[in-house]
């Protein structure tokens, strides 16, 4: 189920003063960071100790804390490739909790997880190397330990209280542990829900309320303001069709029209493509604003920019980048919204994108236009959007040959 993010301001704290308020808030991200980072490095020594470890080997675990029941399934417990499941669910919290003993106990648990999460992530696309994972690729000494130094400070959902009425809104969040010494040890809130849009503040009202469930959030720092990223489920429309109807969405060729491509299978039988993606109107825009900032950044030269005035100069530079970033948004999400409503349209309920490689993307219709295209961000939200939409998605790499290949058929096609 696709996750949505509602992020609200935060204000003053109920019960103690802001100040004292937010330097906790401040440790406490401090401390988390420790406890990340305690976790990770006490997985590495034991991966170092333990070379020829494999999952389902013996492992002395230390005893645990809390009896729990066995599951009724009646199934054992399968070992992560990481390493043994006792393993990472006790000595990591432990190692957490030592080096950070003021964090409380629930959001070391959810750095050891973010730890857990990170560490079976997937190497990316162009990675130097032969491993898949990235515990894989530190072990192999193929990339560096992740390191966390100014992160977020986690919000678990069941120890989280989000109240909300007319006169004010306010959070309350698991922070501190006895060992602190603080009397309240989950601090309460404000938020500045006035700020949000009447959309954003109904939002609000069912995360409250019960009828939309809240997620694991998270409370962030953004240009010295702190702000609560309340995470919620997405409701899925089912849109019905056939999950056997697909629609591929392909990169278009350097000589293309339009720099997307869609192929399909229609009702009778036939097979359809379609250009998606009006880019020139993108390129022009992003050429106008390399330009302006190329016109001002050679305004120093005559003085301008120079000593205290360059300040001057950098306040006029900085709304560029943020030009150039909300024009590329705007792209993407007219693209994706005419991509969604085309495979609707052709009754598709399965939408296949058939990702570019790096050598690829340098051969691409951006490439030959010289426009750098977010291709991350790109396919996160169309994620997003498929599955909201009730749409099977997946993901299909093109690789080289496949693409040198397709290449050659339309050069002889035209």
């Amino acid at each position: 189920m696709p996750i949505g993010i509602v992020s609200v301001k935060l204000g003053a704290f109920v019960g103690m003063p802001s100040r004292r308020g937010y330097a906790a808030l401040e440790q406490g991200r401090r401390d988390c960071c420790k406890a990340r980072n305690a976790a990770i490095e006490h997985w590495l020594l034991w991966r170092r100790q333990h070379p020829q470890w494999k999952p389902g080997d013996l492992y002395n675990a230390p005893p645990a804390k809390i009896n729990r029941k066995a599951k009724p399934n009646g199934k054992p417990p399968k070992d992560s490739p990481l390493g043994p499941r006792l393993f990472l669910s006790r000595e990591l919290y432990a190692a957490a909790t030592t080096a950070a003993p003021n964090v409380a106990g629930a959001l070391a648990s959810s750095c050891v997880q973010e730890v857990t999460k990170r560490l079976k992530a997937n190497t990316p696309y162009d990675h130097d190397g032969s491993a898949r994972w990235i515990w894989q690729a530190i072990l192999a000494h193929e990339v560096s330990v992740p390191t966390w130094r100014k992160g977020r400070v986690p919000m678990p959902a069941r120890s989280a209280r989000l109240e909300y009425d007319d006169d004010h809104c306010t959070l309350r969040f698991p922070l501190l542990s006895k060992a602190s010494g603080y009397s309240t040890l989950s601090p309460t809130v404000r938020l500045h829900a006035k700020d949000l849009s009447r959309g954003n503040r109904r939002l609000l009202r069912q995360l409250a309320d019960g009828s939309r469930k809240m997620l694991d959030s998270a409370i962030c720092e953004k240009a010295g303001k702190w702000y609560a990223r309340l995470c919620y489920e997405v409701p899925v429309a089912a849109c019905g069709f056939a999950t056997d109807r697909v629609m591929t969405l392909w990169p278009s060729m350097p000589e293309g029209k339009r720099p997307l491509r869609l192929t399909w299978v229609d009702i009778e039988g036939g097979k359809r493509s379609w250009d998606l993606g009006d880019g020139l109107p993108l390129v022009a825009e992003y050429r106008r604003l390399i330009a302006r900032n190329r016109a001002i950044r050679y305004r120093s030269r005559d003085g301008c920019g120079r000593g205290h005035g360059k300040e001057r100069v950098y306040r006029v530079l900085r709304p560029i980048t943020r030009a150039v970033r909300d024009t590329f948004d705007r792209f993407h999400k007219q693209t994706i919204a005419r991509l969604i409503r085309a495979t609707l349209e052709a009754e598709c309920g399965a939408l296949v994108y058939r990702e570019p490689t790096k050598p690829v993307r340098e051969r691409t219709w951006f490439a030959a236009q010289d426009v750098p295209f977010g291709w991350a961000e790109f396919e996160a939200r169309l994620q997003f959007k498929a599955k909201s939409a009730g749409l099977e998605y997946n993901v299909e790499r093109v690789r080289m040959a496949e693409w040198l290949d397709d290449k050659e058929k339309t050069r002889r096609a035209n």
